[in-house]
């Protein structure tokens, strides 16, 4: 009985704390199947990929919700959640798809030009 109240407890928790829940199945396969496309992935390399997606979205939600008074913080846990990201990329993808998408990643890090908004003038 004891250990049911403590679930119980801890479910209501985690529905006040948003940044712990599970992040929603349609991001992680939105993001993969981009990256099959993007990276040409074999099915073992979705499917493990699809997992370190999946880590990657959960820990970046809990971390821009625990330290969302702290940028600084926040920060240094993101450029240490990407290493680790890249790390587990390294052990699943070939050197060249790698490279590809740390070529993506770039191109995602550019801000947008609004080719609206003149140059000089």
């Amino acid at each position: 009985m004891a250990g049911s109240a403590v679930a119980q407890k801890q479910q209501s928790l985690l529905a006040e704390l948003p940044g712990t829940n599970e992040i929603p199945t349609e991001r992680v396969e939105t993001l993969t199947r981009a990256m099959v496309t993007t990276l040409h992935l074999n099915e073992s390399q979705y499917v493990r990929l699809r997992e370190a997606n999946r880590v990657k979205l959960t820990r970046l939600d809990e971390i821009q919700w625990q330290t969302r008074d702290n940028v600084a913080q926040q920060q240094a846990q993101m450029l240490e959640l990407q290493s680790q990201y890249e790390a587990e990329c390294g052990r699943i993808l070939s050197p060249t798809q790698l490279m590809a998408l740390r070529e993506e990643q770039k191109k995602d890090a550019q801000p947008k030009r609004d080719p609206s908004m003149g140059g000089i003038g």
